[in-house]
C-alpha cells in the first residue's frame, strides 16, 4: 500500500470525510462491480454499494493495515454483505457477460457459445463456490488473496475451485451427452 492510501485511511478513520469521499470514490467500482456478480441485480448492487460503504465508515478504525491490504478487507465487507442478502433472497446466476469470457478460458474445448448452458451451470455452484469463481475469474485474484478475503485456508479456497470447475465440467458433460455429441472438456487451472 501506498503512504499516500495508507494516509488517507488514517485520516478517514480519525473522522476526515473528505478522506473518506477520497476512498469511496477510490474503490466504488470495485464494491459495485463485485455487489452485481453475487446480486445479479444493479439495483441491489447500488444498494449493496451504500450498505457497504456505510458498513465500511462504521468499522473503519477495526482495519488494521498491518494484517491485510485495505482491497481485501474491503472485498471481505462487500462479500458478507452480498452473501448475507443473498441468503435472505434466495438461488441466482451470475451475469454472463462478465464471467463467461474467464471460465470459457478453463474450458477450451466445451461448446459455450449458448450463454444458457453456461448459466444453468454456474446456478449449479454453491454460494461458497461462487465466491472464488468471481474472485479468480473476475477479480483474477491468486488463491492466498482469495483466502484472506474469505477467511479460509489456502486449502479451502484450491478445493473451492476444483470443485467449482468439476461442477461445471460435469454439467457441460452432461449437456453434451444429452445433445448427443459428447465433447472432452479440459481444465486449465
Amino acid at each position: 500500500m501506498t503512504e499516500e492510501k495508507l494516509l488517507l485511511i488514517v485520516r478517514a478513520q480519525s473522522g476526515d470525510w473528505e478522506a473518506f469521499a477520497a476512498l469511496f470514490e477510490q474503490y466504488k467500482n470495485m464494491v459495485y462491480k463485485t455487489a452485481y456478480l453475487v446480486l445479479e441485480d444493479s439495483s441491489e448492487a447500488e444498494d449493496a454499494l451504500q450498505e457497504v460503504f456505510v458498513q465500511v465508515y462504521k468499522s473503519l478504525g477495526q482495519f488494521d493495515p498491518h494484517k491485510a491490504a485495505f482491497t481485501t478487507w474491503l472485498y471481505r465487507v462487500t462479500f458478507n454483505y452480498c452473501l448475507n442478502h443473498r441468503r435472505k433472497k434466495g438461488p441466482l446466476t451470475l451475469p454472463l457477460d462478465d464471467i463467461s469470457p474467464m471460465i470459457k478460458n478453463d474450458f477450451p474445448s466445451a461448446q459455450l457459445a449458448e450463454e444458457e448452458i453456461l448459466q444453468l451451470a454456474i446456478r449449479k455452484l454453491s454460494d461458497k463456490q461462487r465466491a472464488v469463481v468471481v474472485l479468480r475469474y473476475f477479480w483474477e485474484l491468486p488463491y492466498a488473496e482469495i483466502a484472506q478475503i474469505l477467511d479460509v485456508p489456502l486449502g479451502t479456497v484450491k478445493s473451492r475451485i476444483d470443485l467449482s470447475l468439476k461442477t461445471l465440467r460435469k454439467f457441460l458433460e452432461e449437456h453434451e451427452s444429452d445433445k448427443g455429441s459428447v465433447s472432452q472438456v479440459e481444465v486449465c487451472e
